[in-house]
């Protein structure tokens, strides 16, 4: 059973209770840094005890996570519980849902893990720690592997991974460079996509500026993800080439261009550029 939230978008019994496991786990673990998740009760239109209950156990996960001294500054925890909530209740195979969690700071993403349980191959689990590299392991393996993003000498060997509705040549980077090496389409949500391109699936990415037209994307879309593929090889920047600052604001992140762009480290450079050249062209 889900409900919507307020936004329109699908919550499950599972998004609550991952959040709120993963916010217990690292109180319990020792951890005082401040927990920021997606789900919010009071984004739920459900009934008034179910609101009432997942209302209470959030605080209390927020009250002790929260027990240190804060001052803005101090590293804080992020987590999407289920990110594809969609795919998560339709359980027919043709989307991915993946739970991810990392820790952030003023200099930006520090630890960072992501589950994709439907994962081909048995499921998949990546974790990754700045500076030390991205690590991952398949299928309920007991040892973690090197992962590595696919390398690409030039835009010809663009392997991108894009959402199941798009065309890739419809799309900006499709307009600048043709049909690409590979397109490999996923649904749903951004972390899915992330985890391609650190399992070395695919080493292209761009999240497009949300039809909103806020400029915003969310941290906890994106946080576990950027650190992931940062460390496996890739560089994340927003549409401009710029790094991206989730010290601003714990929920948001404002990219320049309102979008992230992903690419293996080779060509990210070249990415942008045709990213900005297909746009100017749409």
């Amino acid at each position: 059973m889900h409900r919507k939230k307020r936004d329109g978008t699908p919550v499950t019994a599972a998004d609550v209770a991952a959040q709120r496991a993963c916010a217990v786990t690292l109180v319990r673990c020792g951890s005082a840094h401040a927990f920021v998740g997606e789900e919010r009760a009071n984004d739920v239109d459900a009934d008034a005890a179910w609101t009432r209950a997942t209302a209470a156990a959030f605080e209390r996960a927020r009250a002790n996570a929260n027990a240190g001294e804060d001052d803005g500054s101090a590293p804080w925890w992020v987590c999407d519980p289920v990110d594809g909530t969609k795919a998560f209740v339709a359980r027919d195979g043709s989307g991915q849902f993946v739970t991810g969690l990392a820790l952030v700071d003023a200099d930006g993403v520090r630890v960072a893990a992501m589950v994709a349980p439907t994962w081909a191959g048995g499921g998949a689990e990546i974790v990754a720690a700045r500076g030390a590299g991205c690590f991952a392991r398949r299928g309920g393996e007991k040892e973690f592997y090197r992962a590595v993003c696919a390398r690409a000498e030039t835009l010809g060997d663009v392997r991108a991974v894009i959402s199941a509705h798009e065309t890739f040549t419809k799309l900006p980077l499709g307009v600048a460079i043709g049909e690409p090496e590979s397109v490999i389409k996923l649904c749903c949500g951004s972390l899915c996509k992330y985890v391609s391109v650190a399992l070395g699936e695919s080493n292209v990415f761009i999240q497009h500026p949300s039809a909103r037209g806020d400029g915003f994307v969310n941290t906890w879309d994106h946080a576990a993800g950027v650190l992931c593929c940062a460390e496996a090889g890739a560089v994340v920047s927003d549409l401009h080439g710029d790094p991206l600052n989730f010290a601003s604001d714990r929920r948001r992140l404002a990219p320049g261009g309102g979008g992230i762009i992903c690419a293996a480290k080779e060509i990210h450079t070249d990415v942008v550029r045709a990213f900005r050249v297909g746009s100017s062209n749409m």
